[in-house]
């Protein structure tokens, strides 16, 4: 019992470190020990509404594990798991068409909003380096996966995608097809949004698509540098 009892603490601890974050951004406690000017009122909204989302998301249930081995692992299984049940979604639909819809939405909100912690929050972390780069480049791109095949599912079940005047698009791979084309922003033509729903959808995956590969990968690339000027500095303090 108390073991069960300190996991659901520290699950709730966790939870309640996400709105003290907050609080710290506000206060102009975060970040703590960079030189930098303090962070603007768009700065803090926008890092707020990411941090407020990233509070719900069911990730949270990683704070279960004690060591930061086995939370480490579970949100690289919650992503991998997310990821093979949209592939399944897509090709077994099932849910009923409005939770598979709220189910790709949930999971969309979730993946872009935690990308972009790491990138405005996290990153100020000390605790932040080479191997949490790696890590999230490569869930990063599991993600832009996952992206697709969200995508390719709610295409289907809004029935707002037609080809050619041939009828509506139904077919899975057709799908995936269509919004593969969409995010690279290839466009053949073959297949159309037909309702002002697809469009948005559309319209929406493409950017989603931009932030998540110049916005998000070209800011971890560039971090790089920082990384360096860490690890040097580390260098030299083991050397005194």
């Amino acid at each position: 019992m108390n073991h069960n009892y300190g996991a659901l603490e520290r699950v709730w601890n966790s939870w309640l470190d996400e709105y003290l974050l907050i609080g710290n951004i506000w206060t102009g406690s975060f970040p703590s020990g960079i030189q930098k000017l303090p962070l603007s009122l768009l700065e803090r909204l926008f890092m707020t509404i990411l941090v407020f989302i990233r509070s719900l998301s069911l990730v949270r249930v990683k704070d279960l594990f004690k060591e930061k081995t086995g939370r480490s692992s579970f949100s690289e299984m919650y992503v991998i798991g997310w990821c093979i049940m949209l592939f399944v979604l897509l090709w077994y639909p099932f849910l009923s068409k409005f939770c598979l819809i709220v189910v790709v939405i949930y999971r969309t909100v979730d993946a872009v909003n935690y990308r972009l912690c790491i990138l405005f929050v996290d990153r100020y972390k000390s605790e932040w380096g080479l191997r949490s780069l790696n890590r999230s480049l490569i869930l990063l791109l599991i993600n832009y996966l996952e992206l697709i095949v969200g995508f390719g599912i709610l295409y289907i079940h809004t029935n707002s995608i037609e080809r050619n005047s041939d009828g509506l698009l139904v077919a899975p791979l057709n799908a995936l097809y269509f919004s593969v084309v969409t995010i690279t922003t290839l466009g053949y033509g073959d297949y159309s949004p037909i309702t002002s729903t697809g469009q948005w959808l559309v319209m929406v995956e493409t950017l989603l698509g931009f932030v998540l590969v110049a916005l998000v990968i070209g800011s971890f690339l560039t971090g790089l540098k920082d990384i360096k000027e860490l690890s040097k500095k580390e260098n030299q303090r083991k050397q005194r």
